[in-house]
């Protein structure tokens, strides 16, 4: 074995968008993930799988150790992404690979790949942890992301993360809601281009300004120190109506969920993948609530937040 290491998922829990603008965002790893393994075979090319959560394989290739190029594959078009990954570590790690006879890799995800939790940052941080280089750079030569997802792969708790003239910063953060049994996470469905949604936001908000970023800064912290489910209740409110505006699209609250009895925030890209919502009543009742609009998964926050 010459590689075998385990990286974490994740959910971004405040200042979506806003983040790539360095403003101060609340996030969490998961306790779904996904594992590298890397074992020599002598073979004189790299084989490459890629095992989804129910054991099947949904990706095959091999690439030469000459020049990474690609060999053959499963799909031609999911292939690119393992290349850029391995020509831009050796980029940063010209050693890396170079002397090897040949491996085979092995990546596995523990979750569906649909979820949209972190499939290509936790693969980039495992490939700079095979590397041996830093997980942020290689992020930054692959990805126009802000990085928040590289942090919670090697993180084992919350974070508050941003970007100060493109650094990142990580700040390890204790947050665990007393009330956390009445927050649960809803898969909506619809997996969404996070570079799309990037490129959208910056085509749109180059620059959101200083009172947007502070008021983006100021409901982070009010989410971390929220001492009940009310207040917390309070700034899903008005962190929705902050990025509603700035994107100048409707909110879940005006639109999926007009009639929940709690309160309701959409995570990552808007649109699609998951949102975050309070439910005070039993578990029960949220299942029949949530299937009448055809949402049939969902978890609460104690059983995915490592």
């Amino acid at each position: 074995m010459l590689f075998n290491s385990y990286y974490n998922a994740k959910l971004l829990l405040t200042s979506e968008y806003l983040v790539l603008s360095g403003a101060k965002a609340l996030a969490v790893p998961l306790k779904f993930g996904q594992q590298l393994r890397v074992e020599g075979n002598e073979q004189g090319y790299i084989s490459w799988q890629s095992i989804a959560n129910d054991g099947s394989s949904w990706f095959s290739g091999k690439y030469s150790l000459k020049d990474l190029s690609i060999i053959e594959s499963s799909n031609p078009d999911i292939a690119i992404y393992p290349q850029r990954l391995l020509v831009a570590a050796q980029k940063l790690s010209p050693a890396f690979c170079i002397s090897s006879q040949g491996c085979k890799v092995i990546s596995t995800l523990n979750y569906p790949l649909l979820w949209g939790l972190g499939s290509s940052s936790t693969l980039i941080a495992a490939v700079a942890g095979w590397a041996g280089i830093d997980p942020f750079k290689l992020h930054f030569e692959v990805s126009k992301g802000s990085g928040y997802d590289i942090a919670c792969a090697v993180s084992n708790g919350p974070i508050v993360y941003s970007l100060n003239e493109n650094e990142p910063v990580v700040e390890l953060v204790s947050f665990l809601p007393a009330f956390a049994d009445k927050i649960y996470f809803v898969y909506q469905g619809n997996k969404q281009d996070s570079a799309e949604g990037i490129q959208k936001y910056r085509n749109r908000n180059s620059n959101p300004g200083t009172e947007i970023i502070e008021k983006a800064n100021l409901l982070t912290y009010r989410m971390i120190d929220a001492s009940s489910l009310s207040e917390f209740e309070m700034v899903l409110r008005d962190h929705e109506i902050l990025i509603s505006n700035l994107l100048e699209v409707p909110s879940l609250r005006q639109t999926v969920f007009s009639d929940l009895p709690g309160e309701v925030k959409s995570l990552g890209a808007w649109g699609g993948d998951f949102c975050m919502l309070t439910w005070r009543d039993d578990p029960a009742t949220l299942s029949a609530y949530l299937k009448s609009k055809n949402l049939e998964t969902w978890f609460n926050y104690n059983d995915i937040v490592l």
